[in-house]
């Protein structure tokens, strides 16, 4: 009998996305009933704990469409500032100071609206209540036993180190996404920081740990049904590199956009190429068993873009209509029903 996984990605107020594709084919065919487990990524996690809790699927697109302001709220910068970036005018308001992140002299959000959401999401339970298999991934920021950083991933499995700590704590440790929202403290474990950082697509992370944990024997076992939040339409292009010793820190990591450089390049390359390698190393080892459904997207959305969720909303409804997305609801009919 297979072994059935539902998998989200990262990607801020992108979630919407992966909320509305999910929502289709529970209408359709019941995937969340049928499913034996759900992984995810930051507001990957965040749904698949909401799921994996008993929230409906309808309750979490109207949490992406109409509470993106509860989620995000500024941590708050003086005004002056942004004064010390040279290529724009100083902000005359918060409000614009702080439309857009990443933060670059503090974090750009508190966590604060953030817990509120997932709390009503997943309530005060432990991880190891979950009746269902559950794996989010965070970035530990501090193992005393190795003495360095450590990717994790959290679960309800037997053996998983964190199986006891609350599901709240999962949920905002996952989505502490760097420069955005502050690294998040879970008891004894220390700082943690949001799982996009490795595995911004937990497909990999969720079929070793399923096997791992002993829900299933072995690849052959699994099938997966892999969601996206939008394929970003950015990149480096070859004439945007005139110099490349000139790459550095300005480059890489700057908070704007430049040209046709995106903001935060490495940060988004990061995500982004973890993501298309998780899908590719899944499709390989699990065959016609694994199937991904992602929404291109005509231009970029940022993380907290909750703004234009209306543009992310058309965008998805498109997608629903394509023959691509109809291969996906066939597959659906046809392995997981």
């Amino acid at each position: 009998m297979s072994f059935k996984i539902l998998c989200c990605d990262g990607g801020g107020i992108r979630g919407i996305i992966t909320a509305l594709l999910i929502q289709d084919l529970d209408q359709r065919f019941g995937i969340v009933k049928n499913a034996n487990g759900f992984a995810g990524t930051s507001t990957g996690g965040l749904i698949s704990l909401g799921l994996v809790s008993g929230v409906d699927i309808g309750a979490i697109v109207d949490l992406y469409k109409n509470h993106g302001a509860t989620i995000f709220q500024p941590n708050g910068w003086l005004l002056d500032a942004q004064a010390k970036q040279q290529d724009r005018p100083p902000a005359q308001s918060n409000e614009e100071l702080l439309g857009s992140g990443p933060g670059i002299f503090s974090c750009q959000y508190v966590n604060t609206g953030l817990a509120t959401v997932a709390r009503k999401l997943v309530g005060n339970g432990a991880m190891s209540s979950a009746s269902r298999f559950v794996a989010v991934n965070s970035a530990r920021l501090w193992d005393p036993g190795q003495s360095s950083w450590e990717p994790c991933t959290i679960s309800n499995g037997p053996r998983n180190a964190y199986r006891d700590i609350a599901m709240v704590d999962a949920a905002l440790a996952t989505s502490a996404a760097p420069t955005y929202f502050p690294p998040y403290q879970v008891g004894d474990f220390g700082y943690f920081a949001d799982g996009g950082t490795f595995a911004n697509n937990p497909s990999m992370t969720a079929l070793v740990e399923a096997i791992y944990q002993g829900y299933a024997t072995g690849t052959s076992d699994i099938v997966m049904l892999s969601l996206g939040t939008g394929v970003n339409p950015v990149g480096v292009p070859i004439g945007s590199v005139s110099d490349p010793l000139n790459w550095g820190v300005t480059h890489w990591l700057w908070p704007f956009s430049n040209g046709t450089v995106p903001a935060t390049a490495l940060l988004n390359l990061t995500m982004d190429a973890t993501a298309e390698l998780a899908a590719t190393q899944a499709g390989q080892m699990l065959g016609g068993n694994y199937m991904r459904g992602n929404v291109p997207l005509a231009q970029p959305f940022g993380l907290d873009d909750y703004k234009n969720v209306g543009e992310l909303v058309t965008a998805t409804q498109n997608y629903i209509e394509t023959s691509e997305w109809a291969a996906v609801r066939s597959w659906v009919q046809q392995n997981w029903v």
